[in-house]
């Protein structure tokens, strides 16, 4: 299996709105892959048709070698794990950003064995020690007996981080990973994102001969991409413009087209940055 996740020709229409338009690409099995583009453009949508959490109008999407629609999705599910900033439970059991505030930072990790928000089951002593060792893998050995609700926002989400690995998924989602934390948050996020792709490339076997774990990135900013970017899409009004290489796909122009507003880009130790002259504000103040 080449890919990990499918997708050809999908559209999603909710009442009179197109949501996404015709999407077809292919996220390459033991890649990071980043989606790009602004709020409101499908991205979020596009990750719930790959975990089956919204039905599509027309199209296919193949995920792990199942076929949404005629698989098992429970049993997928458990093969995924998602981290984004949502703390609505509505999507509990897709979203694995959902816990119980009140659980210690490793029974919040331990719940990603289970997917579950409040940790109902016994772990085995294997389990406390994978969770514990994932905590201090993201940075977080210090804060193992700390109450989840206790921690900062950028250290709930790297536990939630270690949250949706514990269980060593094919597939990790990072849904707009970042949003709402401040630089050093941020960064402290990217770090750990960074760290597990490095180890993946170093280690690309998962135990027992499971294929290599699959990434897929999503934000609105350029600078979160990973050095160790595959593959990135630029996406907008529910459409993928653009798929390639990172080199080939962020330039200026195309960046520009995918936000609405006249940006240049550069590259600096492995990293995209995105400049906005003052100059473009004449055109946005006058949309």
């Amino acid at each position: 299996m080449n890919s990990a996740v499918s997708i050809c020709d999908l559209h999603l229409v909710r009442g009179a709105t197109s949501i996404l338009r015709g999407v077809s690409c292919e996220i390459p099995t033991g890649s990071c892959t980043a989606i790009l583009g602004p709020n409101g453009c499908g991205k979020t949508t596009l990750t719930r048709a790959i975990t089956g959490a919204m039905f599509f109008t027309q199209g296919s999407v193949n995920v792990l070698g199942e076929t949404i629609g005629d698989t098992d999705i429970r049993a997928l599910r458990r093969r995924i794990s998602v981290v984004n900033p949502t703390a609505s439970t509505a999507e509990a059991h897709v979203t694995g950003s959902v816990v119980d505030a009140e659980l210690s930072a490793l029974d919040a990790t331990l719940t990603g064995f289970f997917g579950t928000i409040g940790l109902y089951d016994v772990p085995t002593a294997d389990q406390r020690d994978r969770a514990a060792h994932m905590l201090r893998e993201v940075g977080l050995g210090h804060r193992i007996t700390h109450r989840f609700s206790l921690l900062s926002t950028g250290e709930q989400r790297r536990c939630l981080i270690a949250r949706a690995l514990v269980h060593r998924p094919e597939l990790l989602i990072l849904d707009e990973p970042t949003a709402g934390l401040d630089i050093s948050g941020r960064e402290h996020v990217l770090a750990t994102i960074e760290a597990i792709l490095e180890s993946q490339e170093q280690a690309p076997a998962a135990p027992q001969g499971a294929p290599p774990m699959t990434v897929l990135m999503i934000t609105h900013h350029v600078e979160e991409l990973s050095p160790r970017t595959a593959q990135v899409m630029l996406m907008r009004d529910g459409q993928l413009t653009h798929v390639g290489k990172p080199a080939d796909i962020i330039t200026p122009e195309s960046l520009s087209a995918t936000f609405g507003c006249k940006v240049f880009v550069r590259r600096s130790h492995g990293r995209w940055w995105l400049e906005v002259l003052p100059e473009a504000w004449i055109d946005l103040t006058k949309a």
